[in-house]
């Protein structure tokens, strides 16, 4: 009986780790929300950062919510972080800068933060910079952006995923309820993120009302 109880155990556990299995950056697939969009029906085609997709994701007279869906659409790929560095070298060019730290400081928060989703999307086990330049957007946007904010939050869950589920879901839900954000984003992103999000609600410590 003991031994059955502990498979069961070890079963259920599985079950439970397997829902777990994926993470923020690679399991929210924003993209979704944006069927109509033709760059970001090219970023799925060609699954790679071209002239005309880099040259959307730096217009800051773009909506920030579709140029962070066409990252989303880029992909994820933890052994090939050639997507962000090609961006980043793309933007060092057109700011007229020879390094990423220059770059960022003539970049507009919102393109900082897509810049940082990307490079948060290149490589998903090491988030911690890419977080960084997020929190910096966030700091210096006077919008008020709800998607800048919500960029951040899912760098920093991605961030928490490896040591407190608790509050992978409270640095989103945080956000989620910030009523006095600018909604620039499109309530069917929201609910793609939220859709996720949600499943570590249990381990949250609290987790706002």
């Amino acid at each position: 009986m003991k031994t059955t109880r502990l498979l069961l155990s070890l079963v259920l556990m599985a079950w439970t780790l397997q829902g777990l299995a994926d993470s923020p950056l690679t399991s929210c697939n924003i993209h979704e929300a944006y069927p109509g969009s033709v760059m970001v029906q090219q970023a799925l085609q060609y699954k790679e950062m071209t002239p005309t997709i880099m040259n959307f994701l730096a217009d800051k007279n773009r909506p920030i919510a579709e140029r962070a869906a066409v990252v989303n659409a880029l992909g994820w790929d933890i052994n090939s972080p050639a997507a962000s560095k090609t961006f980043c070298e793309y933007l060092c060019t057109k700011t007229k800068t020879k390094n990423e730290k220059d770059m960022l400081k003539k970049l507009d928060p919102g393109t900082r933060a897509i810049y940082a989703y990307s490079r948060a999307m290149s490589n998903y086990f090491n988030v911690d910079e890419a977080m960084a330049i997020a929190q910096s957007a966030v700091d210096d946007d006077k919008t008020h952006s709800f998607t800048i904010n919500m960029l951040h939050a899912l760098i920093a869950a991605q961030h928490y995923l490896d040591g407190d589920w608790g509050m992978v879901y409270n640095v989103v839900n945080q956000v989620r309820q910030n009523g006095a954000l600018n909604l620039d984003m499109k309530q069917a992103t929201i609910d793609i993120i939220w859709d996720y999000i949600k499943i570590y609600e249990q381990y949250a410590r609290n987790a706002p009302q």
